[in-house]
């Protein structure tokens, strides 16, 4: 039986491959005679299609960035103020608000105590440090600076962070909108339409349009939750199973970022969380070949990923980060730009901060421009919907009693 896995090597890298086994410990146990630490096994069969992945025992679930950064922050402090980094890490464990980020504080202590670099712990504890962080920590071992790298990676993780609030902030009135409408419907479905539609039944009259159509909704509800919610299962499941193959991943991915509006933000998403942690590494001393590599994982679109990859081949092989960058077209062409100036000038970790800046502003801007439209285009629906049914109903109702006094 073939079991896919991910792992970790001392270095940090991310490996993944095939290992045929008869269970999962044993793939297990196989993967570690290989010289590396893994962090997940895939199985085979319809669980592997929906991507449901086998944990290993004992291990630690992913730290969101809030929590993570204000821990390297603390840490930072600790270390910078002339703190041994055991020391640092034991008051980390006890100043750290989420209790995750404590339990992996006192991992990480245990770990160090033994005599392994933090590096090395964090690459046994597995997903819970992303590829990018071991190798900024790695550096920040390795210059004997570890305090200024865990300051750089707060700083990403804080920057992270501001974008995403920013992003939920502006979203938050919108979804609310949406809300309000639901509800509305729903009260508008199970109150008014069954009180006014006798009315017009006794009177032998026939349903105004959009009371007769909301009646018909009303009536059909069961059978159209049950359609709605059929047709959202086999989106999700079509969108799982899909993942699993790369050429059709890439292709919906491809297809994802061709879309007017919300594909040109996911497109500027990808590019500036790709160029801050890029930045962010080589400043923190990481060769920029092995910098390019390790902030490629984070791009989550697999397209965008797929040309990065092959500017890592290119780089490899003897190109520029700008060159490979150019060729491959993955990026803005302001990044290919500024790449190519600072490696020209020699302020390469510059240039990419501030493309990086630039490209959260340019994200930022168009995100409001769509909400801008959206939010006012959504209440003049909602609005427009709720007086076209109380007018149809009051005009009917005024019919009514027009009928009456005859």
């Amino acid at each position: 039986m073939k079991f896919r896995f991910e792992a970790f090597d001392q270095a940090g890298n991310i490996l993944e491959g095939d290992v045929e086994a008869a269970t999962v410990q044993e793939a297990q146990e196989l993967v570690r005679a290989r010289g590396i630490t893994p962090y997940a096994i895939r199985s085979p069969g319809w669980r592997d299609l929906l991507f449901r992945e086998i944990r290993l025992g004992g291990q630690i679930q992913p730290v969101a960035d809030a929590p993570l950064a204000r821990f390297s922050r603390d840490l930072a402090v600790l270390l910078q103020a002339g703190v041994p980094l055991d020391a640092s890490l034991r008051i980390a464990s006890t100043t750290a608000e989420d209790r995750s980020m404590r339990d992996i504080a006192l991992k990480l202590l245990e770990g160090v105590l033994e005599g392994d670099s933090l590096a090395e712990v964090m690459g046994r504890i597995g997903r819970t440090f992303r590829p990018e962080y071991m190798r900024i920590v790695q550096a920040g071992d390795i210059s004997a600076d570890l305090g200024r790298a865990l300051q750089d990676l707060a700083d990403l993780l804080d920057r992270r962070v501001e974008i995403r609030g920013k992003i939920r902030a502006a979203l938050a009135y919108p979804a609310l909108l949406v809300v309000l409408a639901v509800i509305s419907l729903a009260i508008v479905l199970g109150l008014l339409v069954p009180a006014v539609t006798p009315i017009f039944l006794e009177n032998g009259m026939p349903l105004p349009g959009i009371l007769a159509a909301m009646e018909a909704v009303r009536r059909n509800a069961p059978s159209i939750l049950i359609l709605i919610l059929s047709f959202v299962i086999a989106m999700v499941l079509t969108f799982a199973v899909s993942r699993r193959y790369p050429s059709l991943r890439v292709a919906v991915d491809r297809f994802y970022l061709r879309l007017p509006v919300v594909g040109g933000i996911a497109g500027l998403r990808e590019a500036a969380r790709f160029t801050r942690t890029l930045a962010t590494l080589i400043k923190a001393g990481v060769p920029p070949l092995q910098a390019l590599q390790s902030s490629c994982p984070l791009v989550k679109n697999e397209h965008m990923r797929g040309l990065l990859e092959r500017a890592v081949t290119d780089v490899r092989a003897g190109a520029t980060i700008g060159g490979a960058l150019a060729t491959s077209a993955a990026l803005p062409a302001v990044v290919q730009q500024m790449v190519a100036v600072g490696e020209e000038s020699g302020r390469l970790q510059d240039m990419l901060a501030r493309v990086a800046t630039i490209l959260e502003r340019q994200e930022q801007t168009r995100a409001a421009q769509m909400l801008a439209v959206l939010t006012p285009a959504i209440t003049i629906l909602v609005a427009g919907m709720i007086a076209a049914i109380i007018l149809s109903v009051m005009g009917a109702i005024l019919s009514l009693n027009d009928l009456a006094m005859q």
